[in-house]
């Protein structure tokens, strides 16, 4: 369920700034935004979907690795931010613009939190162990792209968001094949 999940949010976000070229501009807007166009109720099923998967993941690596509870569960209130994100709509200037941003940035940092914390149960779980470094460069990475988001400036916030989110959506995807390969 999360693989599918997640790809399916990958192929919206891939997709609909091709498909809304005369409007969107993916190097400045971010990927809200999406939501926003002629096709946003497509990047919100997509918003939901990423929730679904997050929480499928969560729900999977609680009962895969051993001894883990606060990091799937943070997964978990992460997956429950993402239908969040869903449903407040980014127009600039109102309060919900104010509370999408809120909820974004609580639920990123929420999944930076997620990949330190996996990345130490990982040491302790004899069948995940080989994922736990490539899960903590992966964490160390994704802070780095974090903080390239305000250093890079608003001329290319896109890019910046979209190299962060690449970072853990990335991660996401290749625990969640690495779960059900050893399912």
């Amino acid at each position: 369920m999360a693989i599918i999940c997640f790809v399916y949010w990958m192929v919206t976000v891939v997709a609909l700034p091709i498909l809304t070229a005369d409007v969107y501009d993916p190097v400045v807007q971010s990927i809200s935004a999406l939501a926003l166009g002629r096709f946003g109720a497509l990047m919100n099923v997509a918003f939901f979907a990423f929730g679904v998967g997050s929480l499928a993941l969560a729900f999977g690596l609680y009962r895969a690795v051993h001894n883990t509870v606060a990091a799937p569960l943070l997964l978990a209130v992460a997956s429950v931010l993402w239908f969040l994100l869903g449903a407040l709509q980014t127009e600039p200037g109102g309060a919900e613009s104010v509370a999408h941003f809120a909820v974004a940035l609580t639920s990123f940092l929420l999944i930076l939190v997620v990949m330190f914390l996996f990345a130490r149960r990982f040491r302790g779980d004899a069948r995940w162990r080989s994922f736990a470094l490539p899960t903590l460069v992966w964490a160390i990475v994704a802070v780095a792209a974090f903080c390239l988001i305000p250093l890079l400036g608003d001329e290319v916030f896109g890019v910046s968001e979209r190299v962060f989110v690449a970072v853990w959506v990335s991660w996401l995807l290749a625990t969640a094949i690495r779960l059900r390969s050893l399912a």
